[in-house]
């Protein structure tokens, strides 16, 4: 991510204690703007951002509903990061997640500058790769914008999928850019 961050105006959605930001920082960006709705996650981006040496630099740690923050925002960002918790641990709970992550998803695609990157992810064992995929092309034309799919990610060797158990395969993530 941070090589994507050079130079652009950065907004860290549901940012727990910030790695995105330190990394966005690392990489460049010009500012970051983490939002949180959890008041002691937020107090971790600040502390996160000190240990790292980015106290000083351009950033705004946000105590929000990340969802009500992609509404209500005006400004545009060259670098977007949507890293929800999961939001369906349920098959129950899926169709709401699927609607969860189709709002955040087009909210984010249609107030990005055009030529910005929007990193994407789920951690919702029920929701799969293709059902992701599938929210966020819904997403791309509900916000009525272009976007190209650059990349495609999973989860790392340290998460292992049994092959008995395919819904091991829970992180998912789509880098995309934005026209």
């Amino acid at each position: 991510m941070s090589r994507y961050a050079d130079g652009r105006s950065v907004l860290n959605c549901f940012s727990y204690t910030g790695a995105f930001s330190v990394y966005a920082f690392g990489g460049g960006a010009l500012s970051v703007d983490s939002v949180d709705s959890s008041g002691n996650a937020i107090e971790k981006c600040e502390r996160n951002l000190l240990l790292n040496g980015f106290n000083s630099y351009p950033h705004s740690c946000i105590k929000a509903d990340a969802l009500k923050y992609l509404d209500d925002m005006n400004s545009e960002y060259d670098l977007i990061i949507l890293d929800p918790p999961a939001f369906a641990k349920h098959t129950h709970q899926k169709s709401s997640a699927v609607r969860a992550y189709r709002h955040s998803n087009r909210q984010a695609i249609r107030k990005a500058k055009p030529g910005s990157f929007l990193f994407t992810f789920s951690c919702s064992q029920v929701i799969d790769n293709s059902l992701f995929s599938g929210i966020v092309h819904s997403a791309a034309i509900e916000a009525e914008r272009e976007v190209k799919i650059l990349q495609q990610m999973t989860q790392g060797p340290d998460h292992p999928v049994s092959i008995f158990h395919p819904e091991g395969q829970y992180l998912k993530g789509i880098l995309l850019y934005v026209f």
